[in-house]
């Protein structure tokens, strides 16, 4: 790589790292275990036919296990699941990763985070290879949501949460809005 496309390279890094995204843990059954790894490079594709991406570095434990596999789950994290997704972006073990958390199966054995802010399904549809990773492409089946909303972002290198709602014109908030945890609570005696 010459000086120019370093600094390309090294600038697109930046830009990226400004780009706020929900945490999510990938999961997979393949060889008659559970494998998974924290991602942000995640995005639904398109609403008909229901379907997400998934990008995953070639180099991840967890890229021959999708690549082998039919089935895997995007777990859309809560802010209650920091120290699970922390622990899937680590060099532990499956079994360690899978230690935490309350993890269960769905009925096509797909392992899935409980009280994840929501799971989403998929049938793995296509697969692109482009530059260091594979882009998988899941036919979403199945869609589990946990109530209440408070997503586990990763910005700027950093963990974040409470994105905060904005009016509408008008000032009027959303419906559904909630209150910010950045914002002082009422003190209740």
């Amino acid at each position: 790589m010459d000086g120019q496309a370093r600094a390309v390279a090294s600038a697109f890094r930046d830009a990226m790292r400004r780009f706020a995204s929900t945490v999510s843990i990938v999961t997979v059954w393949s060889n008659g275990e559970r494998h998974g790894t924290t991602a942000t490079a995640v995005t639904s594709v398109s609403m008909d036919p229901p379907s997400m991406l998934v990008c995953i570095n070639r180099d991840s434990r967890l890229h021959n296990h999708l690549v082998a596999g039919e089935r895997f789950c995007v777990n859309l994290l809560h802010v209650d699941n920091l120290q699970t997704s922390r622990l899937f972006a680590s060099p532990l073990s499956s079994a360690d990763r899978f230690a935490c958390g309350d993890w269960r199966m769905d009925a096509a054995s797909a392992p899935y985070l409980a009280d994840a802010q929501a799971n989403v399904f998929c049938i793995k549809d296509k697969m692109v290879e482009y530059g260091s990773h594979t882009i998988f492409i899941g036919r979403v089946v199945d869609v589990r949501m946990r109530s209440d909303v408070a997503p586990l972002l990763y910005q700027n290198g950093c963990y974040a949460a409470d994105a905060a709602v904005l009016p509408e014109p008008g000032g009027k908030m959303p419906a559904g809005a909630r209150r910010s945890r950045t914002e002082p609570l009422e003190e209740t005696s």
